[in-house]
């Protein structure tokens, strides 16, 4: 008896839990025909017992929120989603996931159900080409045109190719509305409109074969290495000279001009000859004096080292060398610009004494006699060179002929040369009694000197 109604009451628990369940299980099915799962989330939202339409009222985004960074050459431009008819619509995917969630399988709602869904953009077409139209960089009167590579020599003395100003000629409006129309829907904000490939390229650019091979050309020429001896001194021409010899065409042809030649050569000779320019001497008394008639130093020829070295040019021949001179210094310091050295001879007419240093020590001094103060044959002050050496000689003028041992002249009939004649030297002599221009000097001195001295040293009178 007692095991029957036990029976009986689990059987009417079992009923009712039944019951229970299967009501709830009847709700779910009902709430779920029309809602969210309970305990979905979508994007971060709470869907459970809500409607599609609640859930896309809850995620709308307002058009005026989202702004675009169009970047062209010259600026940057703002594109407002309201001024395109921009709409943001989830409505799709909220539906496939509603769709997705069977009523009859809610209880599903007791796993992880969270989601991820993107949205769907749209835009007005007509409104974002009107937009884009209106920007400054779309009116031809504001474009400017591309420039062609410039082909220029680097501070490392490399001929390279730079490229010009690029430009902001938009040649295809319909890429650019592609493009940003694109982005729009792929919700990039920031948008670069040098990707799509709309600007007018330049007809020439340092990718351009032309324009390599214009490169190539000129560095063939500018490094040359091609050096000048001035003396024992070499000095270089630098490549920003050699590649001043060159023409470039508007094609990127190359040629090499000898008139440029010439001009590279008119400023090489300015930069480094020497003849005929003001000095700055500091004497035996180790004062420093001026001297500005000179007629001693290094002169280029450059006419005739113009064809010379446009031979060698065209040939792209590298090469050490002594140029064409129309002068010769003794020496040449490529520093300095010095000419003179440390080894010459100097003569000082107001204390009527001359000097020879060889290798910067003074050989020898002597008392001299120079040009005739009263006479107007004073020895003109200025820097010379010894022309050459004759043992011996005879010095004929108009109104005199002298045979002399030592004959070393530097200024044309003027040089230095014993005066056995003379039986002083030095002082006043030359006030009243001096020589027709000549540096008359001592036998023994003047012996001296003629067997240091060389073809070329120079000589300093002051």
């Amino acid at each position: 008896m007692w095991e029957n109604k036990v029976s009986r009451i689990i059987y009417i628990c079992l009923l009712t839990i039944f019951g229970v369940v299967l009501l709830t299980y009847e709700y779910g099915v009902l709430v779920s025909s029309k809602y969210y799962y309970p305990g979905t989330k979508i994007n971060g939202f709470e869907a459970g017992f809500k409607e599609v339409s609640d859930l896309e009222n809850e995620m709308y985004e307002n058009p005026s929120d989202y702004v675009y960074n169009l970047a062209f050459r010259d600026e940057t431009y703002m594109l407002n989603g309201y001024d395109i008819g921009l709409k943001i619509d989830y409505s799709d995917e909220l539906e496939r996931i509603k769709r997705e969630q069977n009523p009859f399988l809610w209880f599903n709602t007791f796993f992880k159900n969270e989601n991820s869904i993107n949205k769907t953009i749209s835009f007005d077409e007509e409104k974002l080409e009107y937009m884009i139209d209106g920007f400054d960089c779309m009116d031809p009167d504001n474009m400017i045109a591309p420039e062609n590579a410039t082909i220029q020599l680097g501070d490392d003395g490399v001929v390279v190719a730079v490229d010009g100003d690029p430009g902001t000629i938009i040649e295809d409006k319909q890429k650019i509305y592609d493009y940003v129309g694109e982005a729009i829907i792929n919700d990039t904000k920031d948008i670069d409109i040098e990707e799509c490939n709309c600007y007018k390229v330049a007809d020439y650019t340092s990718e351009s074969s032309k324009v390599k091979k214009c490169v190539d050309n000129c560095n063939a020429v500018a490094g040359l290495d091609i050096r000048y001896l001035y003396g024992t001194e070499e000095v270089p021409l630098e490549p920003f000279q050699l590649f001043g010899t060159i023409i470039i065409s508007d094609t990127y042809d190359t040629i090499i001009s000898k008139n440029r030649v010439k001009t590279v050569l008119e400023g090489f000779s300015r930069l480094h000859d020497t003849y005929d320019k003001l000095r700055r001497f500091r004497n035996h008394d180790r004062q420093m004096i001026t001297i500005d008639n000179s007629h001693y130093g290094w002169m280029l020829d450059v006419e005739t080292e113009t064809d010379n070295l446009y031979s060698d040019l065209i040939h792209h021949k590298s090469i050490t060398r002594a140029p064409e001179f129309l002068e010769k210094g003794y020496t040449y310091d490529v520093n300095t610009g010095d000419d003179i050295g440390s080894t010459y001879a100097e003569v000082n007419v107001e204390k009527q004494i001359m000097y020879f240093y060889k290798n910067g020590r003074m050989l020898m001094y002597s008392d001299v006699v120079t040009g005739c103060v009263s006479a107007r044959h004073s020895t003109p002050h200025g820097i010379y060179s010894i022309d050459y050496k004759q043992s011996p000689a005879v010095l004929r003028g108009e109104d005199y002929e002298s045979k002399v041992t030592y004959w070393m002249p530097f200024n044309g009939g003027i040089g230095f040369h014993d005066a056995t004649w003379r039986g002083r030297f030095g002082g006043e002599i030359y006030q009243y009694s001096g020589s027709h221009g000549c540096v008359n000097m001592p036998f023994p001195k003047a012996q001296e000197l003629f067997s240091e001295v060389e073809e070329g040293v120079p000589v300093i009178v002051y």
